[in-house]
Protein backbone atom coordinates (compact mmCIF):
# COMPACT_ATOMS: atom_id res chain seq x y z
CA UNK A 1 0.00 0.00 0.00
CA UNK A 2 2.73 2.45 0.90
CA UNK A 3 4.51 2.44 -2.51
CA UNK A 4 1.15 2.97 -4.24
CA UNK A 5 0.30 5.79 -1.85
CA UNK A 6 3.66 7.49 -2.41
CA UNK A 7 3.17 7.08 -6.16
CA UNK A 8 -0.16 8.87 -5.97
CA UNK A 9 1.48 11.70 -4.03
CA UNK A 10 4.13 11.99 -6.76
CA UNK A 11 1.41 12.12 -9.39
CA UNK A 12 -0.37 14.86 -7.46
CA UNK A 13 2.88 16.78 -7.12
CA UNK A 14 3.45 16.57 -10.89
CA UNK A 15 -0.01 17.90 -11.70
CA UNK A 16 0.25 20.71 -9.16
CA UNK A 17 3.56 21.64 -10.77
CA UNK A 18 1.77 22.00 -14.11
CA UNK A 19 -0.85 24.20 -12.47
CA UNK A 20 1.73 26.43 -10.77
CA UNK A 21 3.63 26.84 -14.06
CA UNK A 22 0.42 27.86 -15.81
CA UNK A 23 -0.44 30.41 -13.13
CA UNK A 24 3.11 31.75 -13.50
CA UNK A 25 2.82 32.00 -17.27
CA UNK A 26 -0.55 33.74 -17.13
CA UNK A 27 0.43 36.03 -14.26
CA UNK A 28 -2.48 34.82 -12.17
CA UNK A 29 -0.74 34.26 -8.85
CA UNK A 30 -1.70 37.82 -7.92
CA UNK A 31 -5.45 37.19 -8.11
CA UNK A 32 -5.89 33.44 -7.44
CA UNK A 33 -6.87 32.10 -4.03
CA UNK A 34 -5.62 28.54 -3.53
CA UNK A 35 -6.83 26.10 -0.87
CA UNK A 36 -4.93 22.82 -0.74
CA UNK A 37 -6.61 20.22 1.45
CA UNK A 38 -8.20 16.77 1.42
CA UNK A 39 -11.43 15.15 2.54
CA UNK A 40 -9.59 12.57 4.65
CA UNK A 41 -6.28 10.87 5.26
CA UNK A 42 -5.45 7.19 4.80
CA UNK A 43 -4.17 4.79 7.41
CA UNK A 44 -1.62 3.01 5.19
CA UNK A 45 -0.93 0.62 8.08
CA UNK A 46 -1.29 3.04 10.98
CA UNK A 47 -3.16 1.36 13.82
CA UNK A 48 -2.87 -1.80 11.68
CA UNK A 49 -5.57 -0.40 9.40
CA UNK A 50 -6.00 0.56 5.78
CA UNK A 51 -8.27 2.94 3.92
CA UNK A 52 -9.95 5.75 5.89
CA UNK A 53 -12.79 6.57 8.33
CA UNK A 54 -12.73 6.38 12.14
CA UNK A 55 -11.57 9.34 14.20
CA UNK A 56 -7.82 8.87 14.58
CA UNK A 57 -5.68 11.90 13.74
CA UNK A 58 -4.12 9.85 10.93
CA UNK A 59 -7.38 10.24 9.03
CA UNK A 60 -8.85 13.39 10.56
CA UNK A 61 -5.83 15.71 10.55
CA UNK A 62 -5.51 16.48 6.85
CA UNK A 63 -3.30 19.11 5.17
CA UNK A 64 -4.81 22.59 4.93
CA UNK A 65 -2.77 25.20 3.10
CA UNK A 66 -4.17 28.57 1.99
CA UNK A 67 -2.48 30.87 -0.49
CA UNK A 68 -4.12 34.28 -0.18
CA UNK A 69 -2.95 36.57 -3.03
CA UNK A 70 -4.04 39.76 -1.27
CA UNK A 71 -1.27 42.17 -0.20
CA UNK A 72 -3.04 42.18 3.17
CA UNK A 73 -1.75 38.61 3.62
CA UNK A 74 1.93 39.48 3.01
CA UNK A 75 2.65 39.70 6.74
CA UNK A 76 1.60 36.08 7.30
CA UNK A 77 2.93 34.59 4.08
CA UNK A 78 4.77 31.32 4.69
CA UNK A 79 3.55 31.10 8.27
CA UNK A 80 2.27 27.93 9.92
CA UNK A 81 -0.71 28.51 12.21
CA UNK A 82 -1.57 26.04 14.98
CA UNK A 83 -5.16 27.22 15.39
CA UNK A 84 -7.92 24.77 14.48
CA UNK A 85 -9.55 24.86 11.05
CA UNK A 86 -12.27 22.61 9.65
CA UNK A 87 -13.25 21.55 6.16
CA UNK A 88 -16.42 23.64 6.51
CA UNK A 89 -14.21 26.77 6.56
CA UNK A 90 -13.43 26.37 2.85
CA UNK A 91 -16.71 27.71 1.44
CA UNK A 92 -16.85 30.89 3.58
CA UNK A 93 -13.16 31.52 2.83
CA UNK A 94 -13.77 31.40 -0.92
CA UNK A 95 -16.91 33.55 -0.67
CA UNK A 96 -15.06 36.08 1.45
CA UNK A 97 -12.18 36.24 -1.04
CA UNK A 98 -14.69 36.90 -3.86
CA UNK A 99 -16.36 39.65 -1.87
CA UNK A 100 -19.60 37.72 -1.77
CA UNK A 101 -21.96 37.56 1.22
CA UNK A 102 -21.73 34.48 3.41
CA UNK A 103 -25.20 32.96 3.94
CA UNK A 104 -24.82 32.37 7.65
CA UNK A 105 -28.19 30.62 7.90
CA UNK A 106 -26.55 27.77 5.97
CA UNK A 107 -22.79 28.13 6.44
CA UNK A 108 -21.34 26.77 9.68
CA UNK A 109 -17.66 27.46 8.99
CA UNK A 110 -15.63 30.68 9.24
CA UNK A 111 -13.57 32.54 6.69
CA UNK A 112 -9.85 31.95 7.17
CA UNK A 113 -8.95 35.30 5.66
CA UNK A 114 -9.15 36.72 9.18
CA UNK A 115 -6.10 34.55 9.90
CA UNK A 116 -4.18 35.08 6.66
CA UNK A 117 -4.67 38.85 6.91
CA UNK A 118 -4.03 39.08 10.63
CA UNK A 119 -7.42 40.70 11.10
CA UNK A 120 -8.87 40.81 14.57
CA UNK A 121 -11.60 38.16 14.66
CA UNK A 122 -15.03 39.33 15.79
CA UNK A 123 -15.05 36.54 18.36
CA UNK A 124 -12.35 34.22 19.79
CA UNK A 125 -11.14 31.59 17.37
CA UNK A 126 -12.37 28.03 17.93
CA UNK A 127 -10.59 25.87 20.47
CA UNK A 128 -12.12 22.57 19.33
CA UNK A 129 -13.01 20.75 16.13
CA UNK A 130 -15.79 18.29 15.45
CA UNK A 131 -16.43 15.38 13.14
CA UNK A 132 -19.13 12.78 12.58
CA UNK A 133 -19.30 9.37 10.95
CA UNK A 134 -21.94 7.05 9.53
CA UNK A 135 -20.58 3.53 9.04
CA UNK A 136 -23.88 1.95 7.94
CA UNK A 137 -22.45 0.95 4.55
CA UNK A 138 -19.54 -0.92 6.12
CA UNK A 139 -19.47 -4.60 7.05
CA UNK A 140 -18.95 -3.45 10.62
CA UNK A 141 -22.67 -2.75 10.77
CA UNK A 142 -23.46 -6.41 10.07
CA UNK A 143 -20.77 -7.70 12.43
CA UNK A 144 -22.12 -5.49 15.21
CA UNK A 145 -25.74 -6.34 14.33
CA UNK A 146 -26.70 -2.68 14.00
CA UNK A 147 -29.61 -1.29 12.01
CA UNK A 148 -28.75 1.25 9.28
CA UNK A 149 -30.03 4.11 11.43
CA UNK A 150 -27.87 3.17 14.44
CA UNK A 151 -24.37 3.50 13.03
CA UNK A 152 -23.38 7.02 14.00
CA UNK A 153 -20.33 8.37 15.74
CA UNK A 154 -19.27 11.89 16.75
CA UNK A 155 -15.94 13.38 17.75
CA UNK A 156 -14.80 16.52 19.56
CA UNK A 157 -11.07 17.27 19.69
CA UNK A 158 -9.20 19.95 21.61
CA UNK A 159 -5.46 20.43 22.02
CA UNK A 160 -5.46 18.10 25.00
CA UNK A 161 -8.30 15.62 24.51
CA UNK A 162 -10.25 13.67 21.95
CA UNK A 163 -13.69 12.37 22.91
CA UNK A 164 -15.78 10.00 20.80
CA UNK A 165 -19.46 9.31 21.28
CA UNK A 166 -20.77 6.14 19.61
CA UNK A 167 -24.44 5.37 19.19
CA UNK A 168 -25.08 2.28 21.36
CA UNK A 169 -21.51 1.78 22.58
CA UNK A 170 -19.19 3.06 25.29
CA UNK A 171 -17.46 6.39 24.65
CA UNK A 172 -13.75 6.70 23.92
CA UNK A 173 -11.32 9.25 25.29
CA UNK A 174 -7.69 9.89 24.37
CA UNK A 175 -5.16 12.04 26.22
CA UNK A 176 -3.42 13.65 23.25
CA UNK A 177 -0.61 15.20 25.26
CA UNK A 178 0.50 11.97 26.89
CA UNK A 179 -0.76 9.60 24.19
CA UNK A 180 -0.50 11.48 20.86
CA UNK A 181 -0.76 8.27 18.81
CA UNK A 182 -4.07 7.38 20.46
CA UNK A 183 -3.30 3.91 21.72
CA UNK A 184 -4.72 4.16 25.26
CA UNK A 185 -8.52 4.42 25.42
CA UNK A 186 -9.66 6.14 28.64
CA UNK A 187 -13.33 5.96 27.68
CA UNK A 188 -14.36 3.87 30.70
CA UNK A 189 -11.64 4.85 33.18
CA UNK A 190 -13.42 6.31 36.27
CA UNK A 191 -10.48 8.62 36.90
CA UNK A 192 -11.48 10.65 33.84
CA UNK A 193 -15.21 10.99 34.48
CA UNK A 194 -14.94 14.79 34.72
CA UNK A 195 -13.06 15.06 31.45
CA UNK A 196 -15.58 12.88 29.63
CA UNK A 197 -18.48 14.89 31.03
CA UNK A 198 -16.92 18.18 29.95
CA UNK A 199 -16.19 16.88 26.45
CA UNK A 200 -19.67 15.39 26.16
CA UNK A 201 -21.10 18.80 27.00
CA UNK A 202 -18.91 20.40 24.32
CA UNK A 203 -20.25 17.93 21.79
CA UNK A 204 -23.83 18.60 22.87
CA UNK A 205 -23.37 22.38 22.65
CA UNK A 206 -21.96 22.00 19.13
CA UNK A 207 -24.94 19.91 18.04
CA UNK A 208 -27.30 22.63 19.28
CA UNK A 209 -25.54 25.17 17.05
CA UNK A 210 -25.91 23.30 13.76
CA UNK A 211 -27.86 25.14 11.07
CA UNK A 212 -31.40 23.84 10.68
CA UNK A 213 -33.22 26.49 8.60
CA UNK A 214 -30.96 26.08 5.58
CA UNK A 215 -33.59 27.29 3.07
CA UNK A 216 -34.75 30.32 5.07
CA UNK A 217 -32.50 33.30 5.80
CA UNK A 218 -32.39 35.15 9.09
CA UNK A 219 -33.91 38.16 7.30
CA UNK A 220 -36.82 35.95 6.17
CA UNK A 221 -37.41 35.00 9.79
CA UNK A 222 -37.23 38.64 10.91
CA UNK A 223 -39.75 39.72 8.27
CA UNK A 224 -42.08 36.79 8.88
CA UNK A 225 -42.12 36.71 12.67
CA UNK A 226 -45.64 37.05 14.09
CA UNK A 227 -47.11 37.79 10.65
CA UNK A 228 -49.42 34.78 10.44
CA UNK A 229 -52.25 36.66 12.19
CA UNK A 230 -52.35 39.11 9.29
CA UNK A 231 -53.60 36.19 7.19
CA UNK A 232 -56.27 35.39 9.76
CA UNK A 233 -54.50 32.39 11.26
CA UNK A 234 -55.07 32.11 15.01
CA UNK A 235 -54.42 28.44 15.71
CA UNK A 236 -52.33 27.72 18.80
CA UNK A 237 -52.07 31.33 19.88
CA UNK A 238 -49.21 31.85 22.37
Amino acid sequence: MRPAYQGLISQLDDHLGRLWETLDRLGRWKDTLIVFTADHGDFVGDHWLGEKELFYDTVQRVPYIVYDPSPEADATRGRSDARFVEAIDTVPTVLDALGMPVPDHRIEGRSLLALTRNARAQSPWRDAVFSELDYAWRQARQILARSPDACRGWMVRTDAWKYLHWDGFAPQLFDLRNDPDEFVDLGTDPAFDNVRQAMRERLLAWSFGLRNRTTVTHDDVERGTHQYKNAGVFYGVW
